[in-house]
């Protein structure tokens, strides 16, 4: 009996196992299809951010392509449309101006560039440090004026009250980012006006957040185009080239933890709109300006502009000081010019006054205190102006609050907004414009060797020009980044300096203070100190002479006008005239300087692609050095694992660069490795490591011996 029982429950056991066997199977395949399937939707997941990531770069790289294979092209096509302008009118008086201005234009685009390898090789710091947020402004208005001369374009500034004078942040930048969008918009055609609305909003921990509204009255943008928009490209039709600045911008933007949003309609214009946060200064202080006697306040004001947006930003910066405000339009003036004998000051645009103006005007001054002022735009500033004596003051569009402030207070007070008076062993002042001494090369600064400068500048690039140009003349040179920094140096005495540069827009402490600081020290009345800024209105290098200034030069840099600006105080401390110019540029003229030859690279030809200056051809190629120096051990590793997409990016790169360098033969392989990308020659590839290699160290051979060279 117990064999025959036992038989059955044997079998019964064996069929358990297999039951077991297979329910183990099943879920172990289930659970290996889980795992699979997972293992499938993270490769997907890696895969998608892989292919953004690639986009992202492409779209990033893409952009020196353009640049460097229209860089010149820039170059060539704008000093044609030039010497067109110039053959046409042959009697034109001004073509040192326009010839400037088409610097100018050149001159940015390779800061651009060199911002660009900047960003690439992760040199671009941002710096929190205090600015007064007027003299970005001012800086800005006088960059753009000098790109836009004679513009029919209207720029508006409308500054809201609660905006602060001082703010921490980076102003550098902050100056940067607002100039590429602003210089983007008003070189649009059929444009009326730009304006720069400022706004403020109160953060946690006593932060701000400033935005700024840039609204343009241009035919719009399509949505392809706002795609598009932060990718350079080259206009064959006007001859310029956009997007490398706007692409710069907005990595900055980003950097400095801000937003940027475009809008745009067709037919009806684009707004950007651009946050950032900064830090305040001084939280309790709300009056920002504050009018030195009570009398100042609550006067009446009469404003007539050729333009109504701008006439109520000038409106809101007038009624700051409680003043009374009235606006009339252009059209309803000439119409019937109202009675103006209630008010206090009246604002005027230049194109108004005609003789029966005046003579009214003039009947009215006679029985009472008014202050007339005339206003133009700065685009029209160097165009003759509307003078006599019924007119106070002139004052040019676009403004700003501490602009209108430091105004009526030299109307109306007899204390000067700036203290320090002049010595009789203080160095002699210059106020004329400073001339261009002709032939000028940077063997001629030998002239100055042995003598001490102090350049006091917070843009790097505009350091290293400056070092680069001077540092074979045998000078003593010394760098401060900020006025604080310049007066420490200065009253330190471990240098006696024979010349300051003063900037005037910087952080910390600006130039005007700087220089009154160092004037407070009656031992530094000799010291002279040469403004070399941006700032271009009369009232603002008025300002720079009163805080101490001997003598002012605009940038961008010319080594004639500042060879000029050391041959006056440091050689035999005397003015030149322009007759002695002429003579010394008859007799001194130098031969043209011998380019030598290098494998690998044409100097000659990497030189006008930056702008026809060998200083900024040489900073352009120590960054591409810092960037790129390196790339062949880059190329080598994407080949070897097949990461075909960013040796494409890589050699776009490349290419463009290698094309603004003046690199021919490397630029030559680069294109020839693209082309098999083009046809998906792979297997080619591994062909080109050595030459790669080879080309790369030849190149950087060269540009090393050229640098030591120079």
């Amino acid at each position: 009996m117990s064999l025959a029982h036992a038989a059955p429950s044997s079998e019964i056991s064996i069929s358990w196992i297999w039951i077991a066997i297979f329910v183990l199977a099943t879920l172990g395949l289930g659970i290996l299809y889980i795992f699979a399937k997972q293992a499938q939707n993270i490769q997907k997941l890696h895969q998608t951010i892989l292919e953004k990531q690639l986009a992202m770069e492409k779209s990033q790289n893409v952009l020196l392509t353009n640049l460097s294979e229209n860089i010149y092209d820039i170059a060539k096509q704008t000093m044609k449309d030039t010497n067109q302008v110039l053959e046409s009118y042959p009697g034109l008086e001004d073509k040192g101006h326009i010839l400037a201005n088409v610097e100018t234009r050149l001159l940015d685009v390779t800061n651009d560039l060199l911002d660009f390898l900047r960003l690439k090789s992760k040199k671009i710091k941002i710096t929190n440090d205090e600015f007064n947020i007027n003299n970005v402004l001012n800086e800005l208005s006088g960059s753009l004026a000098s790109k836009f001369p004679g513009s029919e374009k209207e720029l508006i500034f409308d500054i809201d009250k609660s905006i602060p004078r001082r703010v921490i942040g980076d102003s550098l930048h902050l100056g940067q980012i607002l100039s590429s969008i602003l210089e983007y918009q008003l070189d649009q055609e059929n444009l009326g006006e730009v304006k720069l609305e400022l706004s403020m909003f109160d953060t946690y921990d006593d932060n701000l957040e400033i935005q700024f509204k840039i609204t343009d009255t241009g035919s719009g943008l399509t949505t392809e185009a706002l795609d598009k928009l932060f990718i350079p490209a080259y206009n064959e039709a006007t001859g310029t080239y956009i997007g490398l600045g706007l692409f710069v911008a907005h990595e900055l933007i980003t950097m400095m933890d801000g937003k940027l949003s475009v809008q745009s309609t067709i037919g009806k214009g684009s707004v950007f709109t651009l946050s950032l946060p900064f830090n305040v200064v001084d939280a309790k202080n709300k009056r920002k300006y504050r009018l030195p006697k009570k009398s100042l306040i609550e006067k009446k004001v009469f404003i007539v502009d050729n333009n109504y947006n701008s006439a109520l930003a000038i409106k809101k910066m007038f009624a700051y000081f409680r003043h009374e405000v009235t606006i009339v339009s252009q059209e309803d003036f000439r119409k019937c010019v109202p009675n103006l004998t209630s008010y206090d000051i009246v604002v005027l645009h230049e194109t108004l006054f005609n003789v029966r103006l005046v003579e009214y005007l003039n009947k009215i001054k006679t029985g009472k205190e008014m202050h007339v002022i005339a206003i133009n735009s700065l685009f029209k500033s160097d165009n003759e102006c509307f003078t006599d004596n019924v007119v106070d003051r002139y004052l040019f569009k676009p403004m700003n609050q501490e602009r209108v402030f430091e105004m009526i207070v030299s109307m109306y007070s007899d204390t000067s907004l700036i203290y320090g008076e002049k010595s009789k062993e203080s160095a002699k002042i210059y106020e004329n414009p400073i001339y261009e001494t002709r032939g000028v090369s940077r063997e001629r600064f030998k002239d100055f060797s042995g003598k001490n400068i102090l350049i006091v500048e917070d843009n790097i690039i505009n350091q290293k020009v400056l070092t680069n140009l001077l540092h074979l003349s045998g000078m003593h040179i010394s760098i401060a980044n900020n006025g604080q920094e310049a007066v420490d140096l200065v009253k330190e005495g471990k240098s006696t300096f024979d010349i300051v540069l003063m900037d005037i827009n910087m952080p910390i402490m600006d130039g005007y203070t700087a220089t009154q600081m160092i004037r407070l020290d009656s031992q530094f009345d000799a010291l002279p100190i040469v403004a070399f800024t941006a700032l271009v209105l009369d009232s603002e290098i008025k300002k720079m002479f009163d805080c101490g200034i001997n003598a002012f030069l605009a940038k961008p840099l010319n080594i004639g006008k500042l060879y000029t600006a050391l041959a006056m105080y440091i050689v035999d401390d005397q003015p030149i005239t322009e007759a002695q110019q002429t003579i010394e540029a008859q007799t001194m003229i130098e031969k043209p300087k011998e380019i030598i030859s290098y494998a690998g690279i044409d100097i000659e030809k990497g030189i006008k692609h930056a702008s026809n200056s060998e200083a900024l051809y040489q900073e352009v190629l120590k960054e591409f050095t810092t960037a790129y120096g390196q790339s062949d051990d880059l190329f080598v590793k994407l080949v070897e694992e097949h990461r075909f997409e960013q040796v494409k990016m890589l050699c776009l790169d490349m290419r463009g660069l290698a094309g603004t360098i003046g690199a021919s033969d490397m630029q030559d392989l680069v294109t020839d490795i693209l082309q098999q990308l083009l046809y998906k020659k792979y297997e080619f590839l591994k062909n080109y490591k050595e030459k790669y290699i080879f080309e790369l160290k030849v190149l950087n051979r060269s540009i090393g011996k050229y640098l030591e060279a120079s």
